[in-house]
């Protein structure tokens, strides 16, 4: 969700809460904004025109995303609510964190997603996955879904 759908970076720099030795996260700071902080991310419009492009091609459409703060989940939900309200709540899981995304996949099925990581471990359990970026469109999903494995 946040790299792809929602600003997490954006909403990072406006509420100041990146760690200025290292340009991280400090969560402590997010926990203390609370849920508000997932909640008022701002879309990132290419990623939600994937998204509809997707689901106009008749795909089902699931959520993975993921953060260890309660507040986190909550916010997240919140956003999921607000942004995109037609994803059925049984197809959105929230994880303590973005490593373990694969141990969650679903037979063929399809991760998107801004991690590197996330996309590789996703493959190794022989699922399909696309690394997404803002230039990402819909041609690249259906290259990906359309391979072999």
């Amino acid at each position: 969700m946040d790299g792809v759908l929602a600003d997490f970076d954006k909403q990072a720099d406006k509420m100041n809460i990146w760690k200025p030795e290292n340009h991280k996260p400090d969560w402590k700071k997010a926990e203390e904004i609370g849920a508000k902080f997932w909640a008022d991310m701002e879309p990132i419009q290419e990623g939600m025109d994937l998204l509809a492009a997707i689901e106009k091609a008749g795909y089902e459409i699931g959520i993975f995303s993921a953060i260890h703060l309660e507040c986190g989940k909550k916010g997240k939900r919140e956003w999921l609510a607000k942004y995109l309200p037609q994803i059925p709540k049984k197809n959105i899981i929230i994880v303590r964190r973005g490593n373990m995304k694969h141990m969650f996949a679903v037979k063929d099925s399809m991760l998107i997603d801004d991690k590197l990581e996330n996309v590789q471990n996703y493959i190794s359990v022989g699922e399909k996955a696309l690394l997404f970026n803002r230039d990402t469109k819909f041609a690249d999903f259906e290259r990906v879904i359309n391979a072999s494995n």
